[in-house]
């Protein structure tokens, strides 16, 4: 299990957000401002378990495939 993670650094005029959750998935995206970046990380990490069960759904659907 991975660590929950996040990295911001600015980039011109946005706020390139670096995110980690708990069971490895990651994304990068960019806001316009400080407040957008925080909301947006503490949403991904609100939002892991869905995206563990649909990681898993999506896994069983591709081995049921083959």
């Amino acid at each position: 299990m991975s660590k929950q993670d996040y990295k911001i650094t600015k980039e011109d005029k946005w706020f390139k957000v670096e995110v980690f959750d708990k069971n490895g998935f990651n994304t990068t995206v960019y806001e316009k401002d400080i407040i957008q970046a925080s909301r947006f990380i503490i949403d991904w990490w609100e939002n892991a378990k869905e995206r563990q069960k649909s990681h898993k759904l999506l896994e069983g659907a591709i081995y049921g495939c083959t």
